[in-house]
């Protein structure tokens, strides 16, 4: 009869340690936060030398919370709201939003637009050191800055 309680108190044992691990491990996973998923479509604006992001559906997202990644050829730039106003992005906001641009939250239905730098006789536009003239292929992400995670991706055509 010992041999039998030896082997039901084992088991218990095991059952209860394995419950616990279990348990522990659960804890990191919870504090995880999970980026936001969008379908976003970007449409460049040569007369305004913008680029338009409209937001079709999916996870809203804060304006002040993403980088904007455009990528042309071998040339590379990225900006966000923080970089409104300098040589990478002249303005990068919602239309029609009040003013309060660290609180505006993209959510299906709004536009947001960046602003880049005129180059003058509609010979294009720049962003930092990326340049869109007509005909120019470009491919644009949408990255979550607290995760590094992109939120949508796509390309145009100027």
């Amino acid at each position: 009869m010992s041999p039998v309680v030896g082997v039901m108190l084992m088991l218990s044992v095991t059952v209860l340690i394995a419950a616990i691990v279990s348990t522990y491990a659960g804890g990191f996973t919870g504090g995880a936060e999970k980026s936001p998923q969008s379908s976003i479509r970007a449409s460049p604006n040569l007369l305004q030398h913008r680029i338009y992001f409209e937001h079709n559906g999916g996870d809203p997202f804060m304006l002040s919370s993403i980088k904007v990644v455009l990528r042309e050829h071998d040339n590379k730039t990225s900006f966000s709201l923080n970089d409104a106003e300098t040589s990478l992005v002249r303005n990068f906001s919602e239309i029609g939003s009040g003013g309060n641009f660290k609180d505006t939250t993209i959510q299906a239905g709004d536009t947001f637009f960046s602003e880049g730098e005129d180059l003058g006789s509609n010979a294009g536009m720049k962003f930092g050191n990326v340049v869109l003239k007509t005909d120019t292929r470009a491919t644009w992400l949408l990255v979550d800055k607290a995760s590094g995670r992109t939120i949508s991706m796509g390309s145009f055509v100027v």
